[in-house]
């Protein structure tokens, strides 16, 4: 009976980790995806702010 309790807890700690470890995965995916959002408009702002040199003619993204 003590060898069912002691495989049983293994179980519940192997769980608990793997829901922890994919929380910790979807988490990171979330914030990867945020971080090139905001690079992507951090670019563009300093390439549309540079007045002494007209990218717009030679970079049809920055419109979207």
């Amino acid at each position: 009976m003590n060898e069912v309790n002691k495989q049983r807890k293994r179980n519940r700690h192997i769980r608990d980790a793997t829901d922890i470890n994919r929380q910790h995965a979807d988490e990171i995916r979330r914030e990867s995806v945020a971080r090139h959002a905001r690079a992507r408009v951090q670019i563009i702002a300093e390439v549309v702010d540079n007045r002494n040199i007209d990218y717009k003619s030679h970079m049809m993204w920055l419109d979207s």
